[in-house]
């Protein structure tokens, strides 16, 4: 029998067959779809070395999935998604920064038919480092009797770093209130730093502040 005559007769018939195998194909595997919305968190990386971002930026997006039932009935499921925005190429200032589908991380086999944004706007600022001293700020008074006699801040200058912006308008750098109320010997604390609820970043360690009290003599 020639090969060829295989595949030429009863075109029509396998022809049919073909079709009908591919509709029953496309039943199984779309079987059990369903479509869920979402919020998911967006995660920003490759931030450029010496930059920082500044300002409001989009913290979430809303994203419509499909999938398996199954699998999107996994409670799960939103764990495992993120938007991932990827600013290797963004400069100083004011950048758009486009999202799609594939920046959306997700789970196999589960499809990302919308989103809630297409892009975000994003403001980066050169990070700058500034020295200060230290300034303790002290709550209270030693006990009756006793007096502070001297403040040891190690070391004596600490360097920050934080955006420029913010850098420039910071003049000084002082300590979260100590408290020395009713104290009659020395002290030794780690002081936290008041940092006013901006993105400053601590670079020196081991920061002490040691308080004489001594007695008054009388």
């Amino acid at each position: 029998m020639n090969p060829r005559s295989i595949f030429v007769e009863n075109w029509g018939i396998k022809l049919i067959s073909l079709a009908l195998s591919l509709t029953l194909w496309f039943y199984v595997t779309s079987k059990g779809k369903t479509e869920m919305t979402l919020t998911v968190p967006l995660e920003l990386r490759n931030i450029p070395q010496g930059m920082a971002v500044v300002g409001n930026v989009a913290g979430s997006l809303e994203v419509r999935i499909q999938g398996q039932e199954r699998i999107l009935r996994d409670t799960t499921v939103a764990e495992k998604m993120a938007g991932i925005i990827d600013l290797s190429l963004t400069r100083v200032g004011e950048n758009t920064v486009h999202i799609s589908p594939d920046d959306i991380k997700r789970p196999p086999d589960v499809t990302v038919t919308h989103m809630s944004l297409s892009e975000i706007k994003v403001k980066l600022e050169p990070l700058v480092r500034k020295t200060f001293r230290l300034k303790p700020v002290l709550h209270g008074a030693p006990a009756a009797g006793y007096r502070l006699a001297q403040i040891i801040v190690t070391p004596q200058k600490i360097s920050v770093e934080g955006p420029e912006s913010l850098m420039t308008a910071l003049s000084r750098l002082q300590t979260l209130p100590i408290d020395i109320q009713d104290a009659k010997e020395d002290m030794t604390v780690e002081p936290k730093i008041d940092y006013q609820g901006q993105p400053v970043k601590l670079l020196d360690k081991n920061i002490a502040i040691r308080l004489i009290i001594e007695r008054v003599n009388r």
